[in-house]
């Protein structure tokens, strides 16, 4: 029998819960992470990491180990769409459509000038145990791997769970201040008795992860291929290291298994003779299986984030569909989100309204990306129809997939049109926006009045903004010799950050007092232009371009790189005006917080 008392107790240690850990220990919180499988995750599920994501970790000193063993660029570039990977029929292995992505190729200006890295790709089977390394690295024996949590109670205390070592069978006792679900929905959020709302399940897709020498049909920028067979059937590709491009040795194939027919046998035999059937591949191709698995891609987000001193994240709280490789983006989102706020409450910084201002700002994104994914799921039905491809009709699904291939007048008025029509699957694969531009309309954010920039329907032309709520836009500026972003002056110990124009002078003496006073962190970074200046400069202009304020005002950073608040001119209350914004901010005045 154990019995153990913490501040925080994780339920979940893939991704969501691993990074959550990370991002607790960083802001200073001791936790416990409970974990029911023996360790990490075998499946190379997910794998895409977008440029949020990454600067996330960049701010947690996790993405240099992630791009050290993560895809080049130059090898996820771009995404292709074929009749098949191999086989010598007429129509066999030939390329319906590319299309550049994740800011390769025509695509990379806007994403190299937005964000600090580019976005990568790195499987969950690979992402997992570094996050876990950096994990124990920060709070050694905070993890619990094949331990279950059996059940829990709270109170206006705290959360008192019951917890069963699997490999002993042992019973133990874990009460926390707080639990924050991240199971991916196997229990916490049911508990708590939460719908979801949303649709799905409506078929299943295998997922087989092989190694097998491809090198002879892919391309080094490709980093997915989707295979469009003649016989109607629809499977996705995706290369998964450790090496990549064509040097890459394993594999992720998917496929769907139509509503109402069974998924048929998974033993490896049977397998892999679909892998063949799938991408036509020689009978004599050496293929290695080693995991499948099958699953039935939802479209659901909780109603609540938020249960008294329950929270849920991840897959608890939100289910997408693969398309735009939003679910774990989105997790490691939520819980960057609230480890800072869970930070300033626990150690009496802030009042627990700061923890209500998590479903509030993450519930909407949430939404918004379940439901673009969603979008992108529904499309492929358009792209499917401009090919022909009828299900069910392989006959038929042939005849259209030659005729469209054809060197005829009509194969080519076909071909042309079927590019016009794969160019609107760039909203999966092109959307620099949804992936950048989301931002918080009420939580711990004081508005100012300003309406938010447009957005581009299409997902890609991003509008860097320091309106409050939204992510701060990435600058370089000049520290001495030395280049940083504006990202990289907001600490991730739980700090808060406050850029001053040359003539902010007031406000760095007011944030001296306001920190004084919150015992809150706040780094003042004055930037101006001219060579000498203290502090940051900026030779290229670009903060002046999107900073919104004048030489003599504000911007106030939020631990996770939201802008909480600016002023555009000083002030000559700037002591008082700054105090009232840090508790409104952090949920200490009772004053209701901006909407935006």
């Amino acid at each position: 029998m154990f019995d153990v008392e913490v501040p925080v107790l994780v339920v979940g240690g893939g991704g969501c819960g691993l990074a959550a850990s990370v991002f607790l220990s960083d802001v200073g919180v001791r936790h416990l992470v409970v974990e029911r499988r023996e360790s990490t995750s075998v499946l190379p599920r997910a794998h895409y990491l977008n440029q949020r994501t990454m600067e996330v970790f960049r701010q947690h000193g996790v993405a240099d180990d992630v791009y050290g063993i993560s895809c080049p660029l130059p090898n996820m570039s771009e995404i292709a769409w074929r009749t098949s990977l191999g086989g010598d029929g007429p129509a066999d292995g030939r390329e319906l459509h590319r299309m550049e992505a994740f800011g390769g190729g025509g695509t990379a200006g806007p994403y190299a000038a937005h964000s600090t890295g580019p976005s990568t790709n790195l499987p969950q089977h690979r992402l997992e145990p570094l996050l876990r390394r950096h994990s124990e690295r920060r709070a050694s024996g905070s993890l619990l791997f094949h331990h279950q949590m059996e059940e829990f109670t709270q109170d206006e205390h705290g959360v008192v769970a019951r917890v069963t070592d699997r490999s002993t069978g042992e019973v133990g006792t874990v009460r926390a201040r707080y639990l924050l679900g991240a199971d991916g929905g196997r229990g916490v959020g049911d508990a708590l008795g939460i719908r979801m709302d949303g649709a799905g399940g409506g078929f299943t897709i295998i997922s087989v992860h092989f190694s097998a020498d491809l090198s002879r049909w892919w391309s080094d920028p490709v980093l997915m291929t989707h295979i469009f067979g003649l016989d109607g059937e629809v499977s996705v590709l995706v290369a998964s290291g450790p090496d990549w491009g064509a040097a890459s040795q394993e594999w992720a194939l998917h496929f769907r298994v139509p509503p109402g027919t069974a998924a048929g046998g998974l033993d490896a035999d049977t397998i892999t003779g679909r892998v063949r059937e799938l991408l036509k591949l020689p009978a004599d191709l050496g293929i290695r299986i080693h995991h499948v698995s099958e699953y039935r891609p939802e479209a659901v987000v909780a109603r609540s984030f938020r249960s008294g001193r329950v929270f849920l994240a991840g897959d608890a709280a939100h289910r997408q569909p693969p398309a735009a490789g939003g679910g774990l983006n989105t997790a490691i989102q939520d819980v960057h989100n609230l480890a800072w706020k869970l930070g300033a409450v626990l150690e009496g910084r802030a009042g627990d309204v700061l923890l209500d201002s998590y479903e509030a700002e993450r519930l909407p994104v949430a939404r918004r990306n379940v439901g673009w994914a969603m979008g992108c799921l529904l499309n492929y039905g358009s792209l499917f129809a401009a090919l022909g491809m009828a299900h069910g009709k392989p006959e038929a699904t042939e005849a259209s997939i030659r005729e469209l291939l054809a060197d005829t007048p009509m194969g080519e008025t076909r071909r042309s049109v079927v590019r016009e029509v794969f160019g609107t699957q760039r909203i999966e694969y092109q959307a620099h926006d949804i992936e950048l531009g989301h931002h918080y309309a009420s939580g711990a954010v004081v508005a100012d009045g300003t309406p938010p920039p447009p957005r581009d329907p299409w997902g890609a032309v991003h509008h860097p903004t320091t309106r409050p709520g939204h992510r701060l836009p990435h600058v370089w500026l000049r520290d001495g010799d030395a280049r940083r972003s504006t990202h990289d002056l907001v600490p991730g110990d739980g700090g808060f950050l406050l850029l001053t124009g040359p003539l902010g002078e007031g406000w760095a003496a007011a944030a001296k007092k306001a920190a004084a006073d919150h015992g809150v962190a706040i780094t003042v970074v004055p930037v101006g232009g001219e060579p000498g200046a203290a502090g940051h400069r900026d030779t290229e202009g670009a903060w002046t371009g999107v900073r919104g304020v004048d030489d003599d005002g504000a911007v106030l950073v939020r631990p996770d790189q939201h802008v909480a608040w600016r002023s555009v001119r000083g002030s000559r209350r700037a002591d008082h005006e700054l105090g009232e914004v840090l508790d409104t901010v952090l949920g200490r005045s009772g004053a209701a917080n901006g909407g935006c």
